[in-house]
């Protein structure tokens, strides 16, 4: 352990000797600082001898803007309109209010007597009907001559559609006795010439 450690050497050569004179000046050096004046390094801002006063910079308000004659008449119809149309609306809704009132209080009274004919035990009434013989008469003729008309068109396009068909029928049976001729029997016209005796 000990050879890592360094070692101490007391050589009288190695000793370092300060001047006298490094420690003369470094006394000095204070005391010149102590004597400097700091005015001389340091402006200091002059003062005013004169005495001045700080007068605050007053603005002129900007001149007030005049309205022209024929804008201030503009403004002052636009102010009757819309004092007209103000009035108008309260009016409308003034109107509604006692109409909303007055149905209230034909709805509560309608009320009352429907509550008082349940505790009552009343029978609700009968609708009446007025209504004319000679206009249920008509009604009734009306309908029953348009269910007749369309039970007659629809018997007539049943006919047509029939018609249709036996046509049709006829027309494909030509075309197949065209194509296909029906044989002929013994007794029939034409069998012996065209079979016995071969005769065509």
């Amino acid at each position: 352990m000990s050879d890592v450690l360094p070692k101490i050497v007391n050589d009288p050569d190695l000793i370092i000797e300060t001047d006298e004179e490094d420690e003369l000046l470094v006394p000095d050096v204070k005391e010149q600082i102590r004597e400097i004046d700091t005015d001389d390094v340091f402006e200091k801002p002059k003062k005013n001898t004169a005495t001045t006063k700080i007068v605050p910079v007053k603005k002129e308000p900007k001149p007030k803007r005049e309205l022209s004659e024929a804008h201030k008449e503009k403004l002052k119809l636009a102010r009757e309109k819309a004092i007209q149309v103000r009035r108008e609306r309260a009016a409308e809704k003034k109107k509604l209010e006692e109409l909303e009132n007055k149905a209230n209080e034909k709805q509560k009274v309608k009320k009352i007597k429907e509550l008082e004919n349940i505790v009552n035990d009343v029978p609700p009434p009968k609708p009446k009907v007025d209504i004319d013989e000679s206009v249920i008469q008509r009604a009734i003729e009306e309908a029953l001559t348009r269910q007749e008309m369309a039970r007659q068109k629809r018997k007539q396009d049943k006919k047509n559609a029939l018609e249709e068909e036996i046509k049709r029928a006829k027309a494909q049976e030509v075309i197949r006795q065209a194509i296909y001729p029906p044989k002929l029997y013994a007794g029939d016209q034409g069998f012996a010439s065209k079979y016995i005796y071969n005769m065509q």
